[in-house]
């Protein structure tokens, strides 16, 4: 991780589990952005989701991992299950950031929704200090560069400036913002988690690998259901 020349995207979340659609619209982002590589990194202790019907980080890591093999440019990190308390993304950024080069360029990769509720974030401000972020839109969801201006300006004032030309919000003292609008793949976690309790197939939406692991171990089931994932 030395290289300052080195784009890196960062995607956080709990996968739970990782699908398709997580991996469809990390290959656009880093093919729009000429990211370097996708790490993906798996809330250890989500703040903001408890435990029911949450795999333990352990499943979700080794799923995520089964998942990205085939693809050299993804790779998957355990970086906060060596953390300490609630997986809240500024103390991830914080740390990681330190484990990177002070040159090298860090995007946070961060759907629409979740982004615009970012003034609830633990430290928010801090965030746009320490990375760019990159906001996509899912499939499905609303979402565009007029929203994202309200966003901004609701969280941090004015100051965050849209450019049309290169799909950028720039601001003078914090990172630039990017918006992307996705193409992916609509495919949700919890939509899985509720085909899988009720034994259906989630075939064609999770990789084959992935799928083969949550049959082994019986993620997701619920007691008394049949059938196939």
């Amino acid at each position: 991780m030395s290289d300052p020349q080195r784009r890196l995207g960062l995607m956080g979340g709990t996968f739970n589990p990782v699908h398709l659609g997580h991996l469809r619209v990390a290959e656009e982002l880093a093919e729009t952005f000429r990211l370097d590589q996708v790490v993906f990194m798996p809330a250890a202790t989500p703040p903001h989701k408890g435990p029911e019907n949450l795999a333990s980080f352990k499943d979700r890591l080794a799923m995520l991992r089964l998942a990205v093999k085939e693809q050299s440019l993804f790779s998957v990190s355990d970086f906060e299950g060596h953390l300490d308390g609630p997986s809240y993304t500024v103390n991830t950024l914080e740390a990681f950031r330190q484990k990177i080069s002070p040159n090298e360029q860090l995007f946070f990769l961060v759907g629409y929704d979740s982004f615009k509720l970012i003034r609830l974030w633990c430290d928010f401000r801090r965030l746009f200090e320490l990375v760019s972020f990159v906001v996509f839109r899912r499939p499905g969801s609303r979402g565009g560069p007029e929203a994202m201006s309200s966003v901004l300006a609701t969280a941090l004032g004015p100051g965050y400036v849209w450019s049309p030309s290169d799909q950028i919000f720039r601001h003078q003292s914090l990172q630039p913002v990017r918006y992307y609008h996705s193409l992916g793949l609509e495919i949700s976690s919890t939509r899985l988690r509720d085909l899988l309790s009720g034994g259906q197939s989630v075939r064609y939406l999770v990789p084959d690998s992935v799928r083969h692991y949550i049959e082994k171990h019986r993620l997701y089931h619920v007691p008394g259901s049949s059938g196939s994932v």
